[in-house]
């Protein structure tokens, strides 16, 4: 079966290199999956969930952001935050939540563009989160 050869990359460190045969993408205008044989393309990202799936396996991730170069069978992620589920601080993603959600009750001077993308952030890892913990 054809497969893709994947990297995700922080600016820190290669946080995955594996084959897969799909990978599912949170993209700047909503999710989009690629498979062997995906035309070339660029892409922005948003913040959200990213799964690397191979037969039955999947592996899942959370990140902030960034872009998707698809390249042949080649798919390279670049992300500002990437993490694992098991990795996601619930306590610090409520935090960020309820920080977020205190700069709309506040609004004067505030970035509202800003206050949205960091509430989205804090519930696509709490959600993210929740999902590995069952609840």
């Amino acid at each position: 079966m054809a497969e893709l050869q994947v990297q995700v990359l922080t600016p820190a460190k290669v946080v995955v290199k594996t084959v897969v045969q799909l990978v599912e993408l949170p993209g700047a205008l909503g999710y989009m999956g690629i498979l062997p044989g995906h035309t070339r393309m660029i892409s922005e990202l948003a913040a959200g969930t990213m799964t690397l799936g191979s037969g039955q396996e999947q592996q899942t991730y959370f990140i902030s952001g960034g872009y998707v170069d698809v390249n042949q069978d080649h798919v390279t992620v670049l992300a500002d935050v990437v993490e694992r589920p098991l990795d996601i601080d619930v306590k610090r993603a409520e935090d960020a939540k309820a920080r977020a959600v205190s700069r709309f009750v506040d609004s004067s001077g505030v970035d509202i563009a800003r206050a949205q993308a960091a509430l989205l952030r804090a519930e696509r890892r709490l959600a993210l989160a929740t999902t590995r913990l069952g609840a």
